[in-house]
């Protein structure tokens, strides 16, 4: 006869089923939901003598099945190749064991010709009924209906069949209550554990399997029919335990998960109040995380919690509501009546249309709201509406924060001085798990068409540069990325040597940012370093090794004698991206490291706004 072996790659586990007729081995093929098919070389060569399989003889119908599906020829010992071949398709470590779950088939009936299967309707059959449909009841469904079927295709030893008889017998007697018997696939189960992705769900239905087998072990009358299942369940999964064995790890298990995951009933988590914050907003917050693990596991984290809910009260009550009061208390701007209250939060502003013309449109909102005084924040990725030549009198322009931890920028969410024309689009895609090489060739068109443009857009800008501009700071409109855009100083009047104009550009450097950085570094319990040093790279230079990763200020020496303020983490690509654009390429630079983006951030805005008024 023919051998079917079957791999489980997330059990584990393989088993073989020896002296199949044809037929039977057919009706498993189509009952048994397999990812790949592989053949044995030694199935070409059949009771007829002709190489041509299934042309002759015996094994047309297996052919036929076979050929209906996409399968591959191995060769050699099945067992060791099969197992190779799976591993290496599923990236599983050679070292790794696979556990042989194969019962022996003594005494066990042939498996059902493949015409009776189909005349019952244990097969899926046109125009013939279902017959687990009729039988069973209709909320059934899933791994017991499964089960059935396979009983009835592959019946098993008298032993065993007597034993789920005689549990079906007992079963139909009982008057106790009895377990919900939580049906769980092993498979997904398995998988999920080992990739650390079971969620509080999962271990409750791990739980109730567990509960459901002590419930059966505890109760006189279910206790018999656990223990006529036992053998079953050593047929059906191949692993053989001790009843004992089996019940004292499903308490210890079971016990272990209910000191860990809240469990329904347990109310020690109420989603926070406030008489001054909407109960929507702690329900939002909130909902998606409590009651899934115990308290006394998180008291940390809960106090933490519970302590952003209270200043958030007490920041709304004391700071926010006076505002509404005393904003309700004046008239009106457009000459409504006392207590209309104008202010206005907008969030990613005309960010479903065409980038061009709803950066128009965003423009002249702001210019709108500007013109009538209203309070308000507008947050926008739409950096063209810094090139607008808006009619603002009281709109002022800030950034989001950020610094780098661990090599990784990350955002402060703190407002700072200044706009922005960068974000943290490529870090945030590589934290969300987005492919590396997708990244790196987004970086490459980034470099190759947005760098550009931006210098181009930069170099512009020089020729329309005067005095710094004041700003009245009633309104803000805020940019929601992470760092200011950088700034053109004026033009350098002087027609000194290059050498002397670097000298005289670091020591204005080191003059401007040395106070500031001390102070960081006192505020942050930083170690303060001998001495601010600042590093050029000539014309044909590059720099070191040591800034890859490492955030950094620069001015960039332009040809023109110009100079251009910025910030990177990145100061290789920076140069590179500047010396790309005509006229660039003897560019020089100046550059100081700094701990993390956020101070970066600062100093660059610092350099921007006092620079020029060096000389």
């Amino acid at each position: 006869g023919y051998c079917m072996v079957s791999v489980l790659e997330t059990m584990k586990t393989y088993s073989a089923e020896d002296n199949l007729t044809e037929e039977a081995l057919v009706t498993k093929l189509r009952t048994c939901r397999c990812h790949h098919l592989f053949l044995h070389t030694s199935l070409r060569h059949n009771s007829s003598g002709t190489c041509r399989w299934g042309e002759f003889g015996e094994g047309g119908l297996l052919w036929g099945e076979c050929n209906a599906r996409q399968f591959e020829w191995f060769d050699g010992n099945p067992f060791d190749e099969l197992l190779y071949k799976v591993k290496e398709l599923y990236g599983i470590e050679d070292d790794i064991t696979f556990r042989n779950v194969t019962v022996a088939p003594e005494n066990r009936p042939s498996p059902l010709h493949l015409g009776t299967a189909t005349q019952i309707g244990a097969l899926p059959t046109e125009g013939i009924p279902c017959l687990l449909k009729v039988l069973i009841p209709s909320n059934c469904a899933g791994l017991p209906v499964m089960y059935v079927r396979d009983l009835l295709l592959n019946p098993p030893a008298y032993e065993i069949a007597s034993k789920i008889q005689e549990a079906c017998k007992l079963m139909s007697n009982i008057t106790c209550s009895i377990p919900e018997f939580t049906c769980v696939p092993p498979a997904k189960l398995v998988k999920l554990l080992e990739s650390r992705e079971t969620n509080h769900i999962e271990f409750c239905k791990i739980k109730s399997v567990l509960d459901d087998i002590i419930q059966l072990y505890t109760n006189s009358e279910l206790n018999k029919v656990l223990k006529l299942l036992m053998d079953p369940t050593w047929v059906a999964t191949g692993l053989k335990v001790e009843l004992e064995t089996l019940v004292d790890e499903c308490k210890s298990v079971s016990c272990r998960i209910g000191e860990i995951i809240s469990l329904d009933g347990e109310n020690d988590q109420k989603i926070t109040s406030s008489a001054v914050v909407p109960n929507e907003f702690f329900e939002d917050m909130e909902s998606s995380w409590k009651g899934r693990v115990k308290r006394i596991h998180l008291e940390e984290e809960f106090a933490e919690v519970d302590e952003a809910a209270e200043a958030l009260s007490i920041a709304v009550e004391e700071d926010f509501i006076p505002i509404i009061s005393r904003i309700k208390a004046t008239t009106a701007p457009l000459g409504g009546p006392k207590g209309e209250i104008l202010y206005v939060l907008i969030d990613e502003i005309c960010r479903g249309t065409e980038t061009a013309k709803g950066t128009c449109i965003a423009g002249s909102v702001i210019e709108t709201l500007d013109a009538i005084s209203c309070l308000g924040i507008v947050s926008t990725h739409l950096h063209g509406i810094f090139d607008l030549p808006l009619r603002t009198k009281n709109a002022v322009f800030k950034a989001m924060g950020a610094e780098c931890i661990d090599n990784q920028t990350m955002p402060t969410w703190k407002l700072i001085d200044g706009i922005c024309k960068e974000s943290l689009a490529f870090e945030t895609a590589q934290r969300e798990g987005v492919p590396e090489e997708l990244i790196q060739r987004a970086e490459e068109l980034y470099a190759s068409v947005y760098t550009k443009d931006s210098l181009r857009t930069d170099e512009s800008k020089l020729k329309q540069l005067s005095a710094p501009t004041v700003v009245h700071k009633s309104n803000i409109l805020t940019d929601r990325q992470s760092h200011p855009a950088k700034e053109f100083s004026p033009l350098v009047q002087s027609l000194r040597s290059t050498d002397v104009l670097n000298k005289e550009v670091e020591s204005a450097i080191i003059r401007i940012c040395q106070k500031r950085l001390t102070d960081l570094y006192k505020k942050n319990d930083i170690l303060e370093p001998s001495a601010m040093r600042c590093v050029l790279i000539g014309a044909k230079e590059q720099p070191p090794p040591s800034t890859i990763g490492a955030s950094s200020v620069y001015v960039m020496l332009r040809p023109d004698r110009k100079l251009y303020i910025g910030e990177t983490d990145d100061l290789q690509g920076r140069v590179r991206a500047h010396r790309s654009k005509e006229g660039m390429q003897n560019a020089s630079f100046l550059y100081f490291l700094v701990p993390g983006k956020s101070v970066a951030c600062q100093l660059e805005t610092l350099l921007i706004n006092q620079l020029s008024t060096q000389g």
